[in-house]
Parts: C-alpha cells; sequence; structure tokens
C-alpha cells in the first residue's frame, strides 16, 4: 500500500488543506487493471486529516479489501457549510471530488464505487453529504452519529454554544441543509438511487439517544432506505468501537478480500 500525505489548494476555502489518501499500488491483488473502489474516511470534531491513520487500523483493511481511503481534513466543521467560517460541504462534494480524480487518475469516477463514512461529527458529516449528494456514494457507513437538528442549544455563552453558533448559526436548524431529517425527505422525493446506509452506536456511548432518534426516523422511511442499525454492547464513545465498526462497514459492501496478506500483516 501507498501513502500519500499531502496538501491542496482549496479555492472554495481559499487555504491549503490536508489530504490523507492510502492507494493499493501495482502489486496489490484484486484490481489489477480495473479502477479502484473508494473509501472516504470523515475524522471527529477533535480530530483531523490524520485521526484515522494514527487510531485505527485502516490501512490493513484497505490492503484485506484492496479500496483506496481518502482522509480530508475538515477542522471543526461537520463537514458542512459553515455559517460563520469554512464552506466544508461544497469542498467535499463539488471541489475535491475533481482534485482526486486529476491527482489520481486509478480511482474510480462510477458512483457504484464510493462509499463514505465517519465517526461522531464525522458521521453526521457522512449522512450529511450522503443524503445531500446521494449521486455521489453508493453507501454511508455513519458511527456515533446523531441528528445536529436533535441536539438541544441555549445561547449561553459558554464554548460548546459559541462552537455551534460557528457552524450552525444561533438559529432552529430544523428543516433545513443541516438536518438529516429533511435532507433524507427531500433526497427520498427526488427519486434518485439512494445510498445504503450502515448505522453503529455503542450502548455505553453517552449520545445513544440521539443515535436512535436517527434509527427511530429511517425506520419510518423503511419503504425508501435500506438502513440498518447496530447497538454494540459494552462500547463506548471510542476507537475500539470506531476501529470494530469500519470493518463492519466494509464487509456490508460485499468486497473482494485477501485475508492471507491481512493476517501477516
Amino acid at each position: 500500500m501507498a501513502l500519500i500525505e499531502t496538501c491542496v489548494y482549496s479555492e472554495v476555502l481559499g487555504m491549503e488543506v490536508t489530504l490523507n489518501v492510502i492507494l493499493p499500488q501495482e502489486r496489490q491483488p484484486f484490481q489489477k487493471e480495473e479502477k479502484l473502489k473508494v473509501l472516504w474516511l470523515l475524522h471527529g470534531g477533535s480530530g483531523d486529516a490524520f485521526a484515522w491513520l494514527r487510531m485505527s487500523n485502516i490501512e490493513k483493511y484497505a490492503m484485506k479489501f484492496g479500496i483506496a481511503v481518502i482522509m480530508p481534513g475538515g477542522m471543526n466543521s461537520c463537514f458542512t457549510d459553515m455559517e460563520h467560517g469554512g464552506q466544508f460541504f461544497t469542498y467535499m462534494t463539488e471541489e475535491l471530488p475533481g482534485l482526486i480524480r486529476h491527482l489520481f487518475p486509478r480511482l474510480s469516477k462510477e458512483r457504484e464505487d464510493h462509499y463514505i463514512s465517519g465517526f461522531s461529527n464525522g458521521g453526521y458529516g457522512c449522512l450529511r453529504i450522503g443524503l445531500a449528494r446521494p449521486d455521489l456514494y453508493a453507501a454511508i457507513g455513519a458511527f456515533s452519529a446523531g441528528n445536529k437538528a436533535d441536539v438541544p442549544f441555549s445561547n449561553d455563552g459558554s464554548k460548546k454554544a459559541k462552537g455551534r453558533i460557528e457552524v450552525f448559526g444561533d438559529a432552529d436548524i430544523k428543516n433545513t441543509d443541516h438536518d438529516l431529517e429533511y435532507l433524507a425527505i427531500e433526497a427520498a422525493k427526488s427519486n434518485q438511487v439512494l445510498p445504503k446506509i450502515y448505522h453503529a452506536c455503542g450502548s455505553e456511548d453517552p449520545w445513544l439517544d440521539l443515535n436512535d432518534k436517527v434509527r427511530d426516523f429511517f425506520h419510518e422511511l423503511s419503504h425508501s432506505y435500506d438502513y440498518s442499525y447496530h447497538v454494540a454492547d459494552g462500547y463506548g464513545h471510542t476507537w475500539e468501537f470506531w476501529d470494530m465498526e469500519i470493518q463492519r462497514f466494509l464487509e456490508t459492501l460485499s468486497l473482494k478480500q485477501d485475508d492471507t496478506r491481512f493476517i501477516g500483516i
């Protein structure tokens, strides 16, 4: 596997941003002359483009499943267009895919070969992106991921409140582009092919109730979405859980596997 750490200039954000890429090399099995399938992997609120590399075994899983992995940095944006900050949703959906295709021509351009996943704020972010742009991804893997529109907000001057205002503003975000329920309903109305959704949370996660609300909502839309929900007993809001769940998500995608190479690492 090749691990590529780079910076790209974003016209949308007006700055250099970090991007990490795991890329199967020519000697890797599976692909040969075929275009590579791609996992877009988003970090949480306190993380960056290196979070998955430092805290998980994602490089081993990329080798096992023979896929490329794109790990962009999104700062504290939740990968949405911030009210008082960078337009990270636009960057992720309009600018970065073109840059990636230009820099890495071995990657597939086909929707069915692209998947997006993340945890915590990045879990919300992958749902935010995947539901708003179902034309980009075949599947979404969201871990410890609630709907930000369900989070109570009080403009009390706290650090948490200031962070919320920076990303979402100080108004109610229900029925806006920041609301996952609104996005899911609009996507279902559009007659587009909708992404498969795998959603998971730990039973000891302090925000389990927010994840359960997302589950209840998608169960009501079961006629529109291929949605599954998994609660892992004994796990909290931790890397042990997210490392386990990224493997489970990849296994739902019916990708070819090379367990021989994986076991020997």
